[in-house]
């Protein structure tokens, strides 16, 4: 899939002119609205003291260990036993962790010390990880149940949620590894005086476990006790128990979205009293280093990312390493997807862990208004690859 500049020019002037009116343009605002829809939610559940940072952090532990990692395990039993692997299968982890280590060395070199932000300060670690990995779990399974749920048929609709569920999966396997070690050792500012195995705990956090379990069942036998293969007619011996981890794994996305959702609220000060009033002040201080970290980490996230998956995907294209966009629109998709997400919120927990709390309250103030304003960016970048993939 080779665009000569001139193509390029094309497709971005007609997307400029007609993309507006288009259904891809239309299911991604559906999908932002609905994001939209949810952050109210979560900000009046806050409101209304129905959920406080207690409970807010025992639902996180429990979507983040125990139903996150029971959804993406099944995803990837259930799209590998139906449509086997193939070369993108083997790509997909591999791009989870050059594209972020490409846009770190970016962020640190070049984008920084443009915006005037110093690398080896608190803020310049933060932006610097802010612009490098974005969020790759929740928000990308929120936006493809929204936005292919409503497909021509059900079986296309099916079939285009275990597909991109499976891509996001995978994706993560390389993503949350190169995450949990580099991104909270630049975030830390060094290497921590960790074990191995500390480090191999932290690198493989549990969402990563559940699709290397996923992965190792749909590779093996083991795979026929659990899930009925296309000629099979007689439920598999373990089918209860696989249907029951599927059941479970439901749960993931509604509870990992109300624990952003309310999270990001908290960082905006909803609920707060007088008494907690860390995070303003500290804004307050920040002044227009605030303004110049926004634009930072909003170029990071909304330009440069997406034009360096969209790069490094037709560099793996002309290698024969994927198939063409045309032969598997949503592995294309899902790698864009990923690419323009805001910054990743784990950030918060890593720098609660480290007992710093004030610039975690700071970074959940900055990661809301990121959040607030990627709603236009991530519409655009999303219709333009919805029409070219021809998934509208």
């Amino acid at each position: 899939m080779s665009a000569s500049p001139s193509s390029l020019a094309g497709g971005v002037n007609d997307l400029t002119t007609g993309v507006a009116s288009s259904g891809a343009f239309s299911a991604a605002s559906r999908s932002m609205l609905e994001l939209g829809v949810s952050s109210a939610i979560g900000a009046g559940c806050v409101q209304g003291q129905l959920l406080d940072p207690t409970t807010i952090s025992a639902l996180a532990k429990t979507t983040f260990s125990i139903l996150l990692p029971m959804f993406l395990g099944t995803s990837i039993v259930k799209t590998i036993s139906l449509y086997g692997i193939n070369r993108g299968s083997f790509l997909v982890p591999l791009l989870g962790v050059i594209q972020p280590l490409i846009l770190l060395q970016i962020a640190k070199y070049i984008l920084l010390p443009i915006f005037a932000i110093d690398f080896d300060s608190d803020d310049g670690r933060c932006m610097a990880v802010c612009c490098a990995w974005g969020n790759t779990s929740v928000l990308p399974l929120i936006f493809c149940e929204s936005l292919f749920r409503y497909s021509s048929s059900p079986a296309v609709a099916y079939d285009r949620l275990s597909s991109s569920y499976a891509q996001i999966s995978l994706f993560l396997v390389g993503w949350s590894p190169t995450f949990w070690s580099v991104g909270r050792s630049v975030l830390m500012g060094n290497g921590g005086n960790e074990s191995f195995k500390q480090k191999l705990e932290r690198c493989t956090p549990p969402p990563v476990l559940g699709v290397l379990v996923g992965m190792l069942v749909a590779l093996t036998p083991l795979c026929h006790l659990f899930v009925c293969g296309t000629s099979e007619q007689k439920a598999p011996l373990l089918s209860p128990v696989y249907n029951t981890v599927v059941n479970l794994g439901k749960a993931a996305s509604p509870t990992s979205l109300l624990v952003m959702t309310s999270s990001l609220a908290f960082g905006a000060g909803v609920g707060k009293d007088k008494g907690e009033s860390i995070i303003e002040a500290k804004a307050a201080d920040v002044g227009v280093g605030f303004l110049r970290q926004w634009l930072c980490v909003s170029t990071a996230r909304f330009i440069l990312s997406p034009a360096l998956m969209f790069g490094l995907l037709q560099m793996a294209e002309k290698c024969g390493l994927i198939e063409r966009s045309s032969e598997n629109p949503m592995l294309w998709f899902v790698m864009i997807l990923q690419s323009c997400m805001p910054p990743a919120q784990n950030l918060i927990l890593m720098l609660n862990v480290a007992d710093k709390a004030k610039k975690a309250g700071e970074t959940a103030k900055f990661l809301f208004s990121i959040y607030a304003t990627s709603m236009m960016p991530v519409i655009i970048v999303l219709s333009f690859a919805l029409e070219k993939l021809g998934l509208a």
